[in-house]
């Protein structure tokens, strides 16, 4: 892509965050776009992405979550993904969000995908700061639950609470004994895979005959140019957090505080959240709209061509419904 983007570095008392700016060279922007990534992923993924929404003359911002790609990471190794509590997302959020002033001179949209759309509204419903909320959120099959039966995640946080007291909770989970949790029908199919190297999706042949070849072979690479953005799945104390915030979003009045029109992005071949949640999601967020991909699977900015059509004629005819409330700045 054209060197209308930058990476830099952003720098808390507790971390430090990787971010990418693309289109601040636009004379006029619509608008200031903050994505947020998902878990495992990192800046690069989204370059494409960036670009198609600089070509609609958008400024696009981009962050490594803590705990994966660049950003600093605190699992044990440090390829495991792991944060103290989902605090710390909504603190890197914010932390863009002032050092490049978004949605301050223009209208703010997020964009998250899986992880990041549950991030994406979660920083809305915490936050009581009306300047710093988008006036527009997108989520693409967002994680609104795991994959995981109730009484597995009962298990899993009396676990994390022993392994709290041995100060073991930021260690990963073997990927046996998720291939024994699906035998026994208490996880998902892909959980397996989730607690994995993320390069290795890219190298099994039958993800590389569904995406095509030439889109495994882009995303492999990023791995093969830059070996520290590789990951192995989340930790135990990832994870209970996760359980955590997830319920916690379907508590009686938790989108009392929540204003952003939002646009769910669903994969109808969703496997690696938790679909029966999505489809609760539905009925409580204010202000909803749905876009259903047919033939989609959750790793949808890799989906086919046909798909990437849906896509995008989606989120454009998404925006263009709302472009009066997204082109004002909030006062």
């Amino acid at each position: 892509m054209k060197n209308n983007f930058r990476r830099f570095w952003i720098q808390t008392k507790k971390f430090r965050i990787r971010c990418s700016e693309y289109g601040f060279d636009l004379k006029k922007p619509r608008g200031d776009i903050l994505i947020i990534p998902g878990l495992s992923e990192f800046i690069e993924r989204y370059d494409q992405i960036a670009k198609k929404f600089t070509n609609r003359n958008f400024r696009v911002c981009v962050l490594d979550l803590p705990g994966q790609g660049l950003s600093t990471r605190f699992g044990i190794p440090k390829q495991v993904i792991d944060v103290d509590t989902f605090q710390i997302y909504w603190d890197a959020i914010e932390a863009i969000i002032l050092n490049l002033n978004l949605g301050q001179k223009r209208g703010l949209m997020f964009l998250g995908n899986s992880l990041g759309g549950l991030l994406s509204i979660k920083y809305q419903i915490n936050n009581k700061t009306f300047n710093f909320r988008p006036s527009l959120t997108i989520c693409l099959a967002p994680m609104m639950g795991l994959p995981v039966s109730s009484v597995l995640q009962s298990i899993i946080l009396y676990i994390v609470k022993i392994f709290n007291f041995f100060n073991i909770e930021k260690r990963g989970i073997p990927t046996n004994l998720a291939s024994f949790f699906t035998v026994l029908g208490l996880v998902g199919k892909n959980v397996k895979s989730s607690l994995s190297k993320a390069s290795t999706f890219w190298e099994k042949p039958e993800n590389i005959a569904y995406y095509g070849k030439f889109k495994a072979e882009d995303a492999s690479n990023h791995f093969k140019n830059n070996k520290d953005l590789e990951t192995e799945g989340p930790s135990w104390n990832w994870v209970g957090n996760a359980i955590i915030e997830c319920r916690d979003l379907f508590k009686t009045n938790s989108f009392s505080n929540y204003h952003s029109e939002t646009l769910l992005i669903l994969a109808d071949d969703e496997y690696v959240t938790d679909p029966k949640a999505q489809e609760k999601a539905l009925k409580i967020i204010p202000n909803v709209n749905l876009l259903r991909l047919p033939s989609c699977r959750h790793d949808i900015i890799h989906e086919k061509d046909e798909v990437q059509e849906s896509f995008w004629a989606g989120i454009d005819k998404f925006i263009e419904k709302n472009k009066l409330k997204f082109e004002i700045v909030p006062s």
